[in-house]
């Protein structure tokens, strides 16, 4: 869940601050993976752990719900609860 949290969290901010079209998610996913993030590591026992699927998991989640991504991107959700706020 933590590993989830941690790579969700680093992928939305990418989708913030890359220079590339975040509208080509599958050339944000791959940058994102060459440039922000490692998909694996070695506890300290020596064990290599693979975060392959937990990525994919997340990739193919927000691909499945690109248009709440695109509107929380925007902060259209956020504008909303300010409004509803003011009312």
């Amino acid at each position: 869940m933590y590993v989830k949290a941690f790579y969700l969290h680093h992928l939305l901010d990418y989708f913030r601050e890359t220079r590339f079209d975040i509208y080509d998610i599958d050339l944000i996913f791959d940058k994102f993976l060459q440039e922000k993030v490692k998909t694996q590591m070695v506890n300290n026992k020596g064990k290599e752990i693979n975060f392959q699927t937990e990525i994919n998991q997340i990739f193919d989640l927000l691909k499945k719900n690109k248009r709440e991504l695109y509107s929380d991107l925007r902060g259209e959700y956020l504008t909303k609860l300010d409004n509803k706020k003011e009312q």
